[in-house]
């Protein structure tokens, strides 16, 4: 494997567990009426969150690049 693709999935994978951790953490307390259970649901809500955040920060990285540049291209011709 290529050093610059290593470095790619390394970040999403970063990328992915840090931000799931923060959002799925307040999704978690916003929905629980009993906060007490809160480390009993949101370590699998986290776990399942991440799942899904690697393949898609995956995908949509590439399209969010090219949209980038389309409209900077329009906004500083």
């Amino acid at each position: 494997m290529k050093k610059e693709k290593f470095q790619l999935y390394i970040s999403t994978a970063i990328s992915g567990i840090f931000i799931t951790m923060f959002i799925s953490s307040l999704v978690t307390y916003l929905a629980l009426t009993d906060l007490s259970i809160f480390f009993d649901v949101w370590p699998k809500n986290w776990f399942y969150a991440s799942l899904v955040a690697f393949p898609a920060i995956l995908f949509v990285r590439p399209l969010a690049i090219k949209i980038t540049s389309k409209l900077t291209d329009l906004i500083y011709k």
